[in-house]
Order: C-alpha cells, then sequence, then structure tokens
C-alpha cells in the first residue's frame, strides 16, 4: 500500500524471463523481458526474487504445510513446541542451528539424515554442540515415509523409516522442521552476465567504485540484490527489509552519477 501510494506500479501477475545488461544506449538503461513478451527499461534494477525451498518427496507435504510442517525455526515456531517432541529434516549448518535452538524449548529433537553422519555436511562446532545436548538425537540414514494429520488438517505425527533395515516407526510429532536448502530464482539471469556463486545466489559487493567495494550491487553496475536470493544473506525477513531498505540510498548514488 505504502508503494502505491508514492506511484509504484504492480504487475500481478508478471514473471521476468530475463535481463538485458547491454548498455548501448544513449541513457544506459537495462530492459527487464517478461514472459509475456513486453520489456521494461531501466537504469537500475534490484533482484528480489528469492528461492524456492527444497521440499522431499512425501505425500501430503503440501497439505501440513504452516499446520506442522515448516520451513524455518523463529521464537513463534519454538514456543509451538514447547514441552513436545519435533522432528528435523536435514543435516546442514541450517538443521543444525535449528536443532540446538529448538533443544532449548522442546522435550526431545529427532534429527533425520538420508547420508551416514554429519561430517560432511556441518560445522565441527555444531556438530559437537548436538553431540552434548543429550534431547537431540540423530537418526542416519533415515527418511520420512508418511505424515498423519487430524480432522482440521493439522499434523499429528510422522513416520520415518531406516534405509539399512526397512524398519518404518511411527512417532507422535506436530511439528517438523525441513533445511534440506533452497535453490535461489536467478535462471533469468543468465542471459545478464551477473555474477553467482557455486550454488546460484547473486554475488554482491564486488563491483568497486573509487577502489571501494559497493555493498548489495552485482558484478553489473546498476544492478543490486537483497534478500534470500543474495549470496551471504541471512536468510530472514528482518535482513531482507533491511536490505531492501539501504538500497535506495545507493540507487540514488548511481543515478546521480549518470546525470
Amino acid at each position: 500500500m505504502q508503494a502505491q501510494k508514492f506511484g509504484a506500479e504492480m504487475l500481478i501477475p508478471a514473471q521476468a524471463a530475463s535481463l538485458d545488461c547491454d548498455k548501448a544506449g544513449h541513457d544506459g538503461a537495462l530492459t527487464l523481458k517478461l514472459k509475456d513478451g513486453r520489456g521494461l527499461r531501466s537504469r537500475t534494477v534490484v533482484i528480489a526474487s528469492g528461492v524456492r525451498y527444497r521440499r522431499p518427496a512425501v505425500p501430503r507435504l503440501a497439505e501440513f504445510e504452516s499446520r506442522g510442517i515448516w520451513y524455518w525455526a523463529s521464537p513463534l515456531e519454538a514456543k509451538l513446541c514447547a514441552g513436545e517432541e519435533v522432528a528435523i529434516i536435514g543435516g546442514g549448518n541450517s538443521a543444525g542451528q535449528a536443532a540446538v535452538f529448538l533443544a532449548n524449548y522442546a522435550s526431545k529433537v529427532h534429527m533425520l539424515t538420508r547420508g551416514e553422519g554429519l561430517a560432511t555436511s556441518m560445522s565441527r562446532y555444531l556438530i559437537d554442540r548436538i553431540a552434548a545436548t543429550p534431547s537431540i538425537e540423530l537418526h542416519p540414514n533415515t527418511e520420512v515415509a508418511q505424515l498423519s494429520g487430524d480432522a482440521g488438517d493439522r499434523l499429528t505425527s510422522i513416520s520415518w523409516r531406516d534405509k539399512r533395515t526397512g524398519i518404518e516407526t511411527t512417532h507422535q510429532v506436530r511439528n517438523v522442521f525441513v533445511f534440506i536448502g533452497a535453490d535461489p530464482e536467478t535462471e533469468w539471469l543468465n542471459s545478464c552476465g551477473v555474477a553467482l556463486d557455486a550454488n546460484g545466489f547473486v554475488v554482491t559487493g564486488i563491483q568497486t567504485s573509487g577502489g571501494m567495494p559497493i555493498a548489495l550491487q552485482s558484478s553489473v553496475p546498476g544492478v543490486y540484490a537483497v534478500g534470500d536470493v543474495r549470496s551471504g544473506s541471512v536468510k530472514r525477513v528482518g535482513g531482507a527489509i533491511g536490505e531492501g531498505a539501504a538500497v535506495v540510498a545507493l540507487i540514488h548514488e548511481h543515478l546521480s552519477k549518470l546525470q
């Protein structure tokens, strides 16, 4: 509503197809091409396209999202789990941080990983923290088999299977946290030459002006990235809001140099 108050035009629905960074035009403008064939020209572009959180192939998963299936672990979700058993799917650093955090609230934290252990996917300090926390139980070589709910479509239990033995067990777990990674929405940038890291996130702070890196700016001058899509961001709403506010000053500075 605030954006509309100040004259911003909302294009709903509209999907970005590609970004043309060839500044051959007299005004030095970039061209954002949409899926429907339209093109938008601008001297600055802010990439805030976010990520797609990976989802395990488990029946009824989408049905229980925000009803017991979570892709984050904030204090709000932690309070919902107070005194209960919870399950975490994943074996990376995000999963480890969530396990240590939730252990302060839940009676037991089950960590389900498809691999043999955590050594190849998690930092040593987190592995040590998990090992030193009695309420965290690691289940290696394990995959989720089934999800069950009540009449109100609220998750009530989860079944997981030991891949080595094939034995499946059911647990009264009402909250499951999924941390198996995320894929950034950056395919549409391939034709522009914006630098991406090994996982496809937009790299910022590498373009220099007067010998100093410009925060939030990509490898293409005038193209910025904020929020989850940016490499190294904290992947939190508060962080994205702060970056979105900070990039405004950078845009003003960039445009002033073009005049």
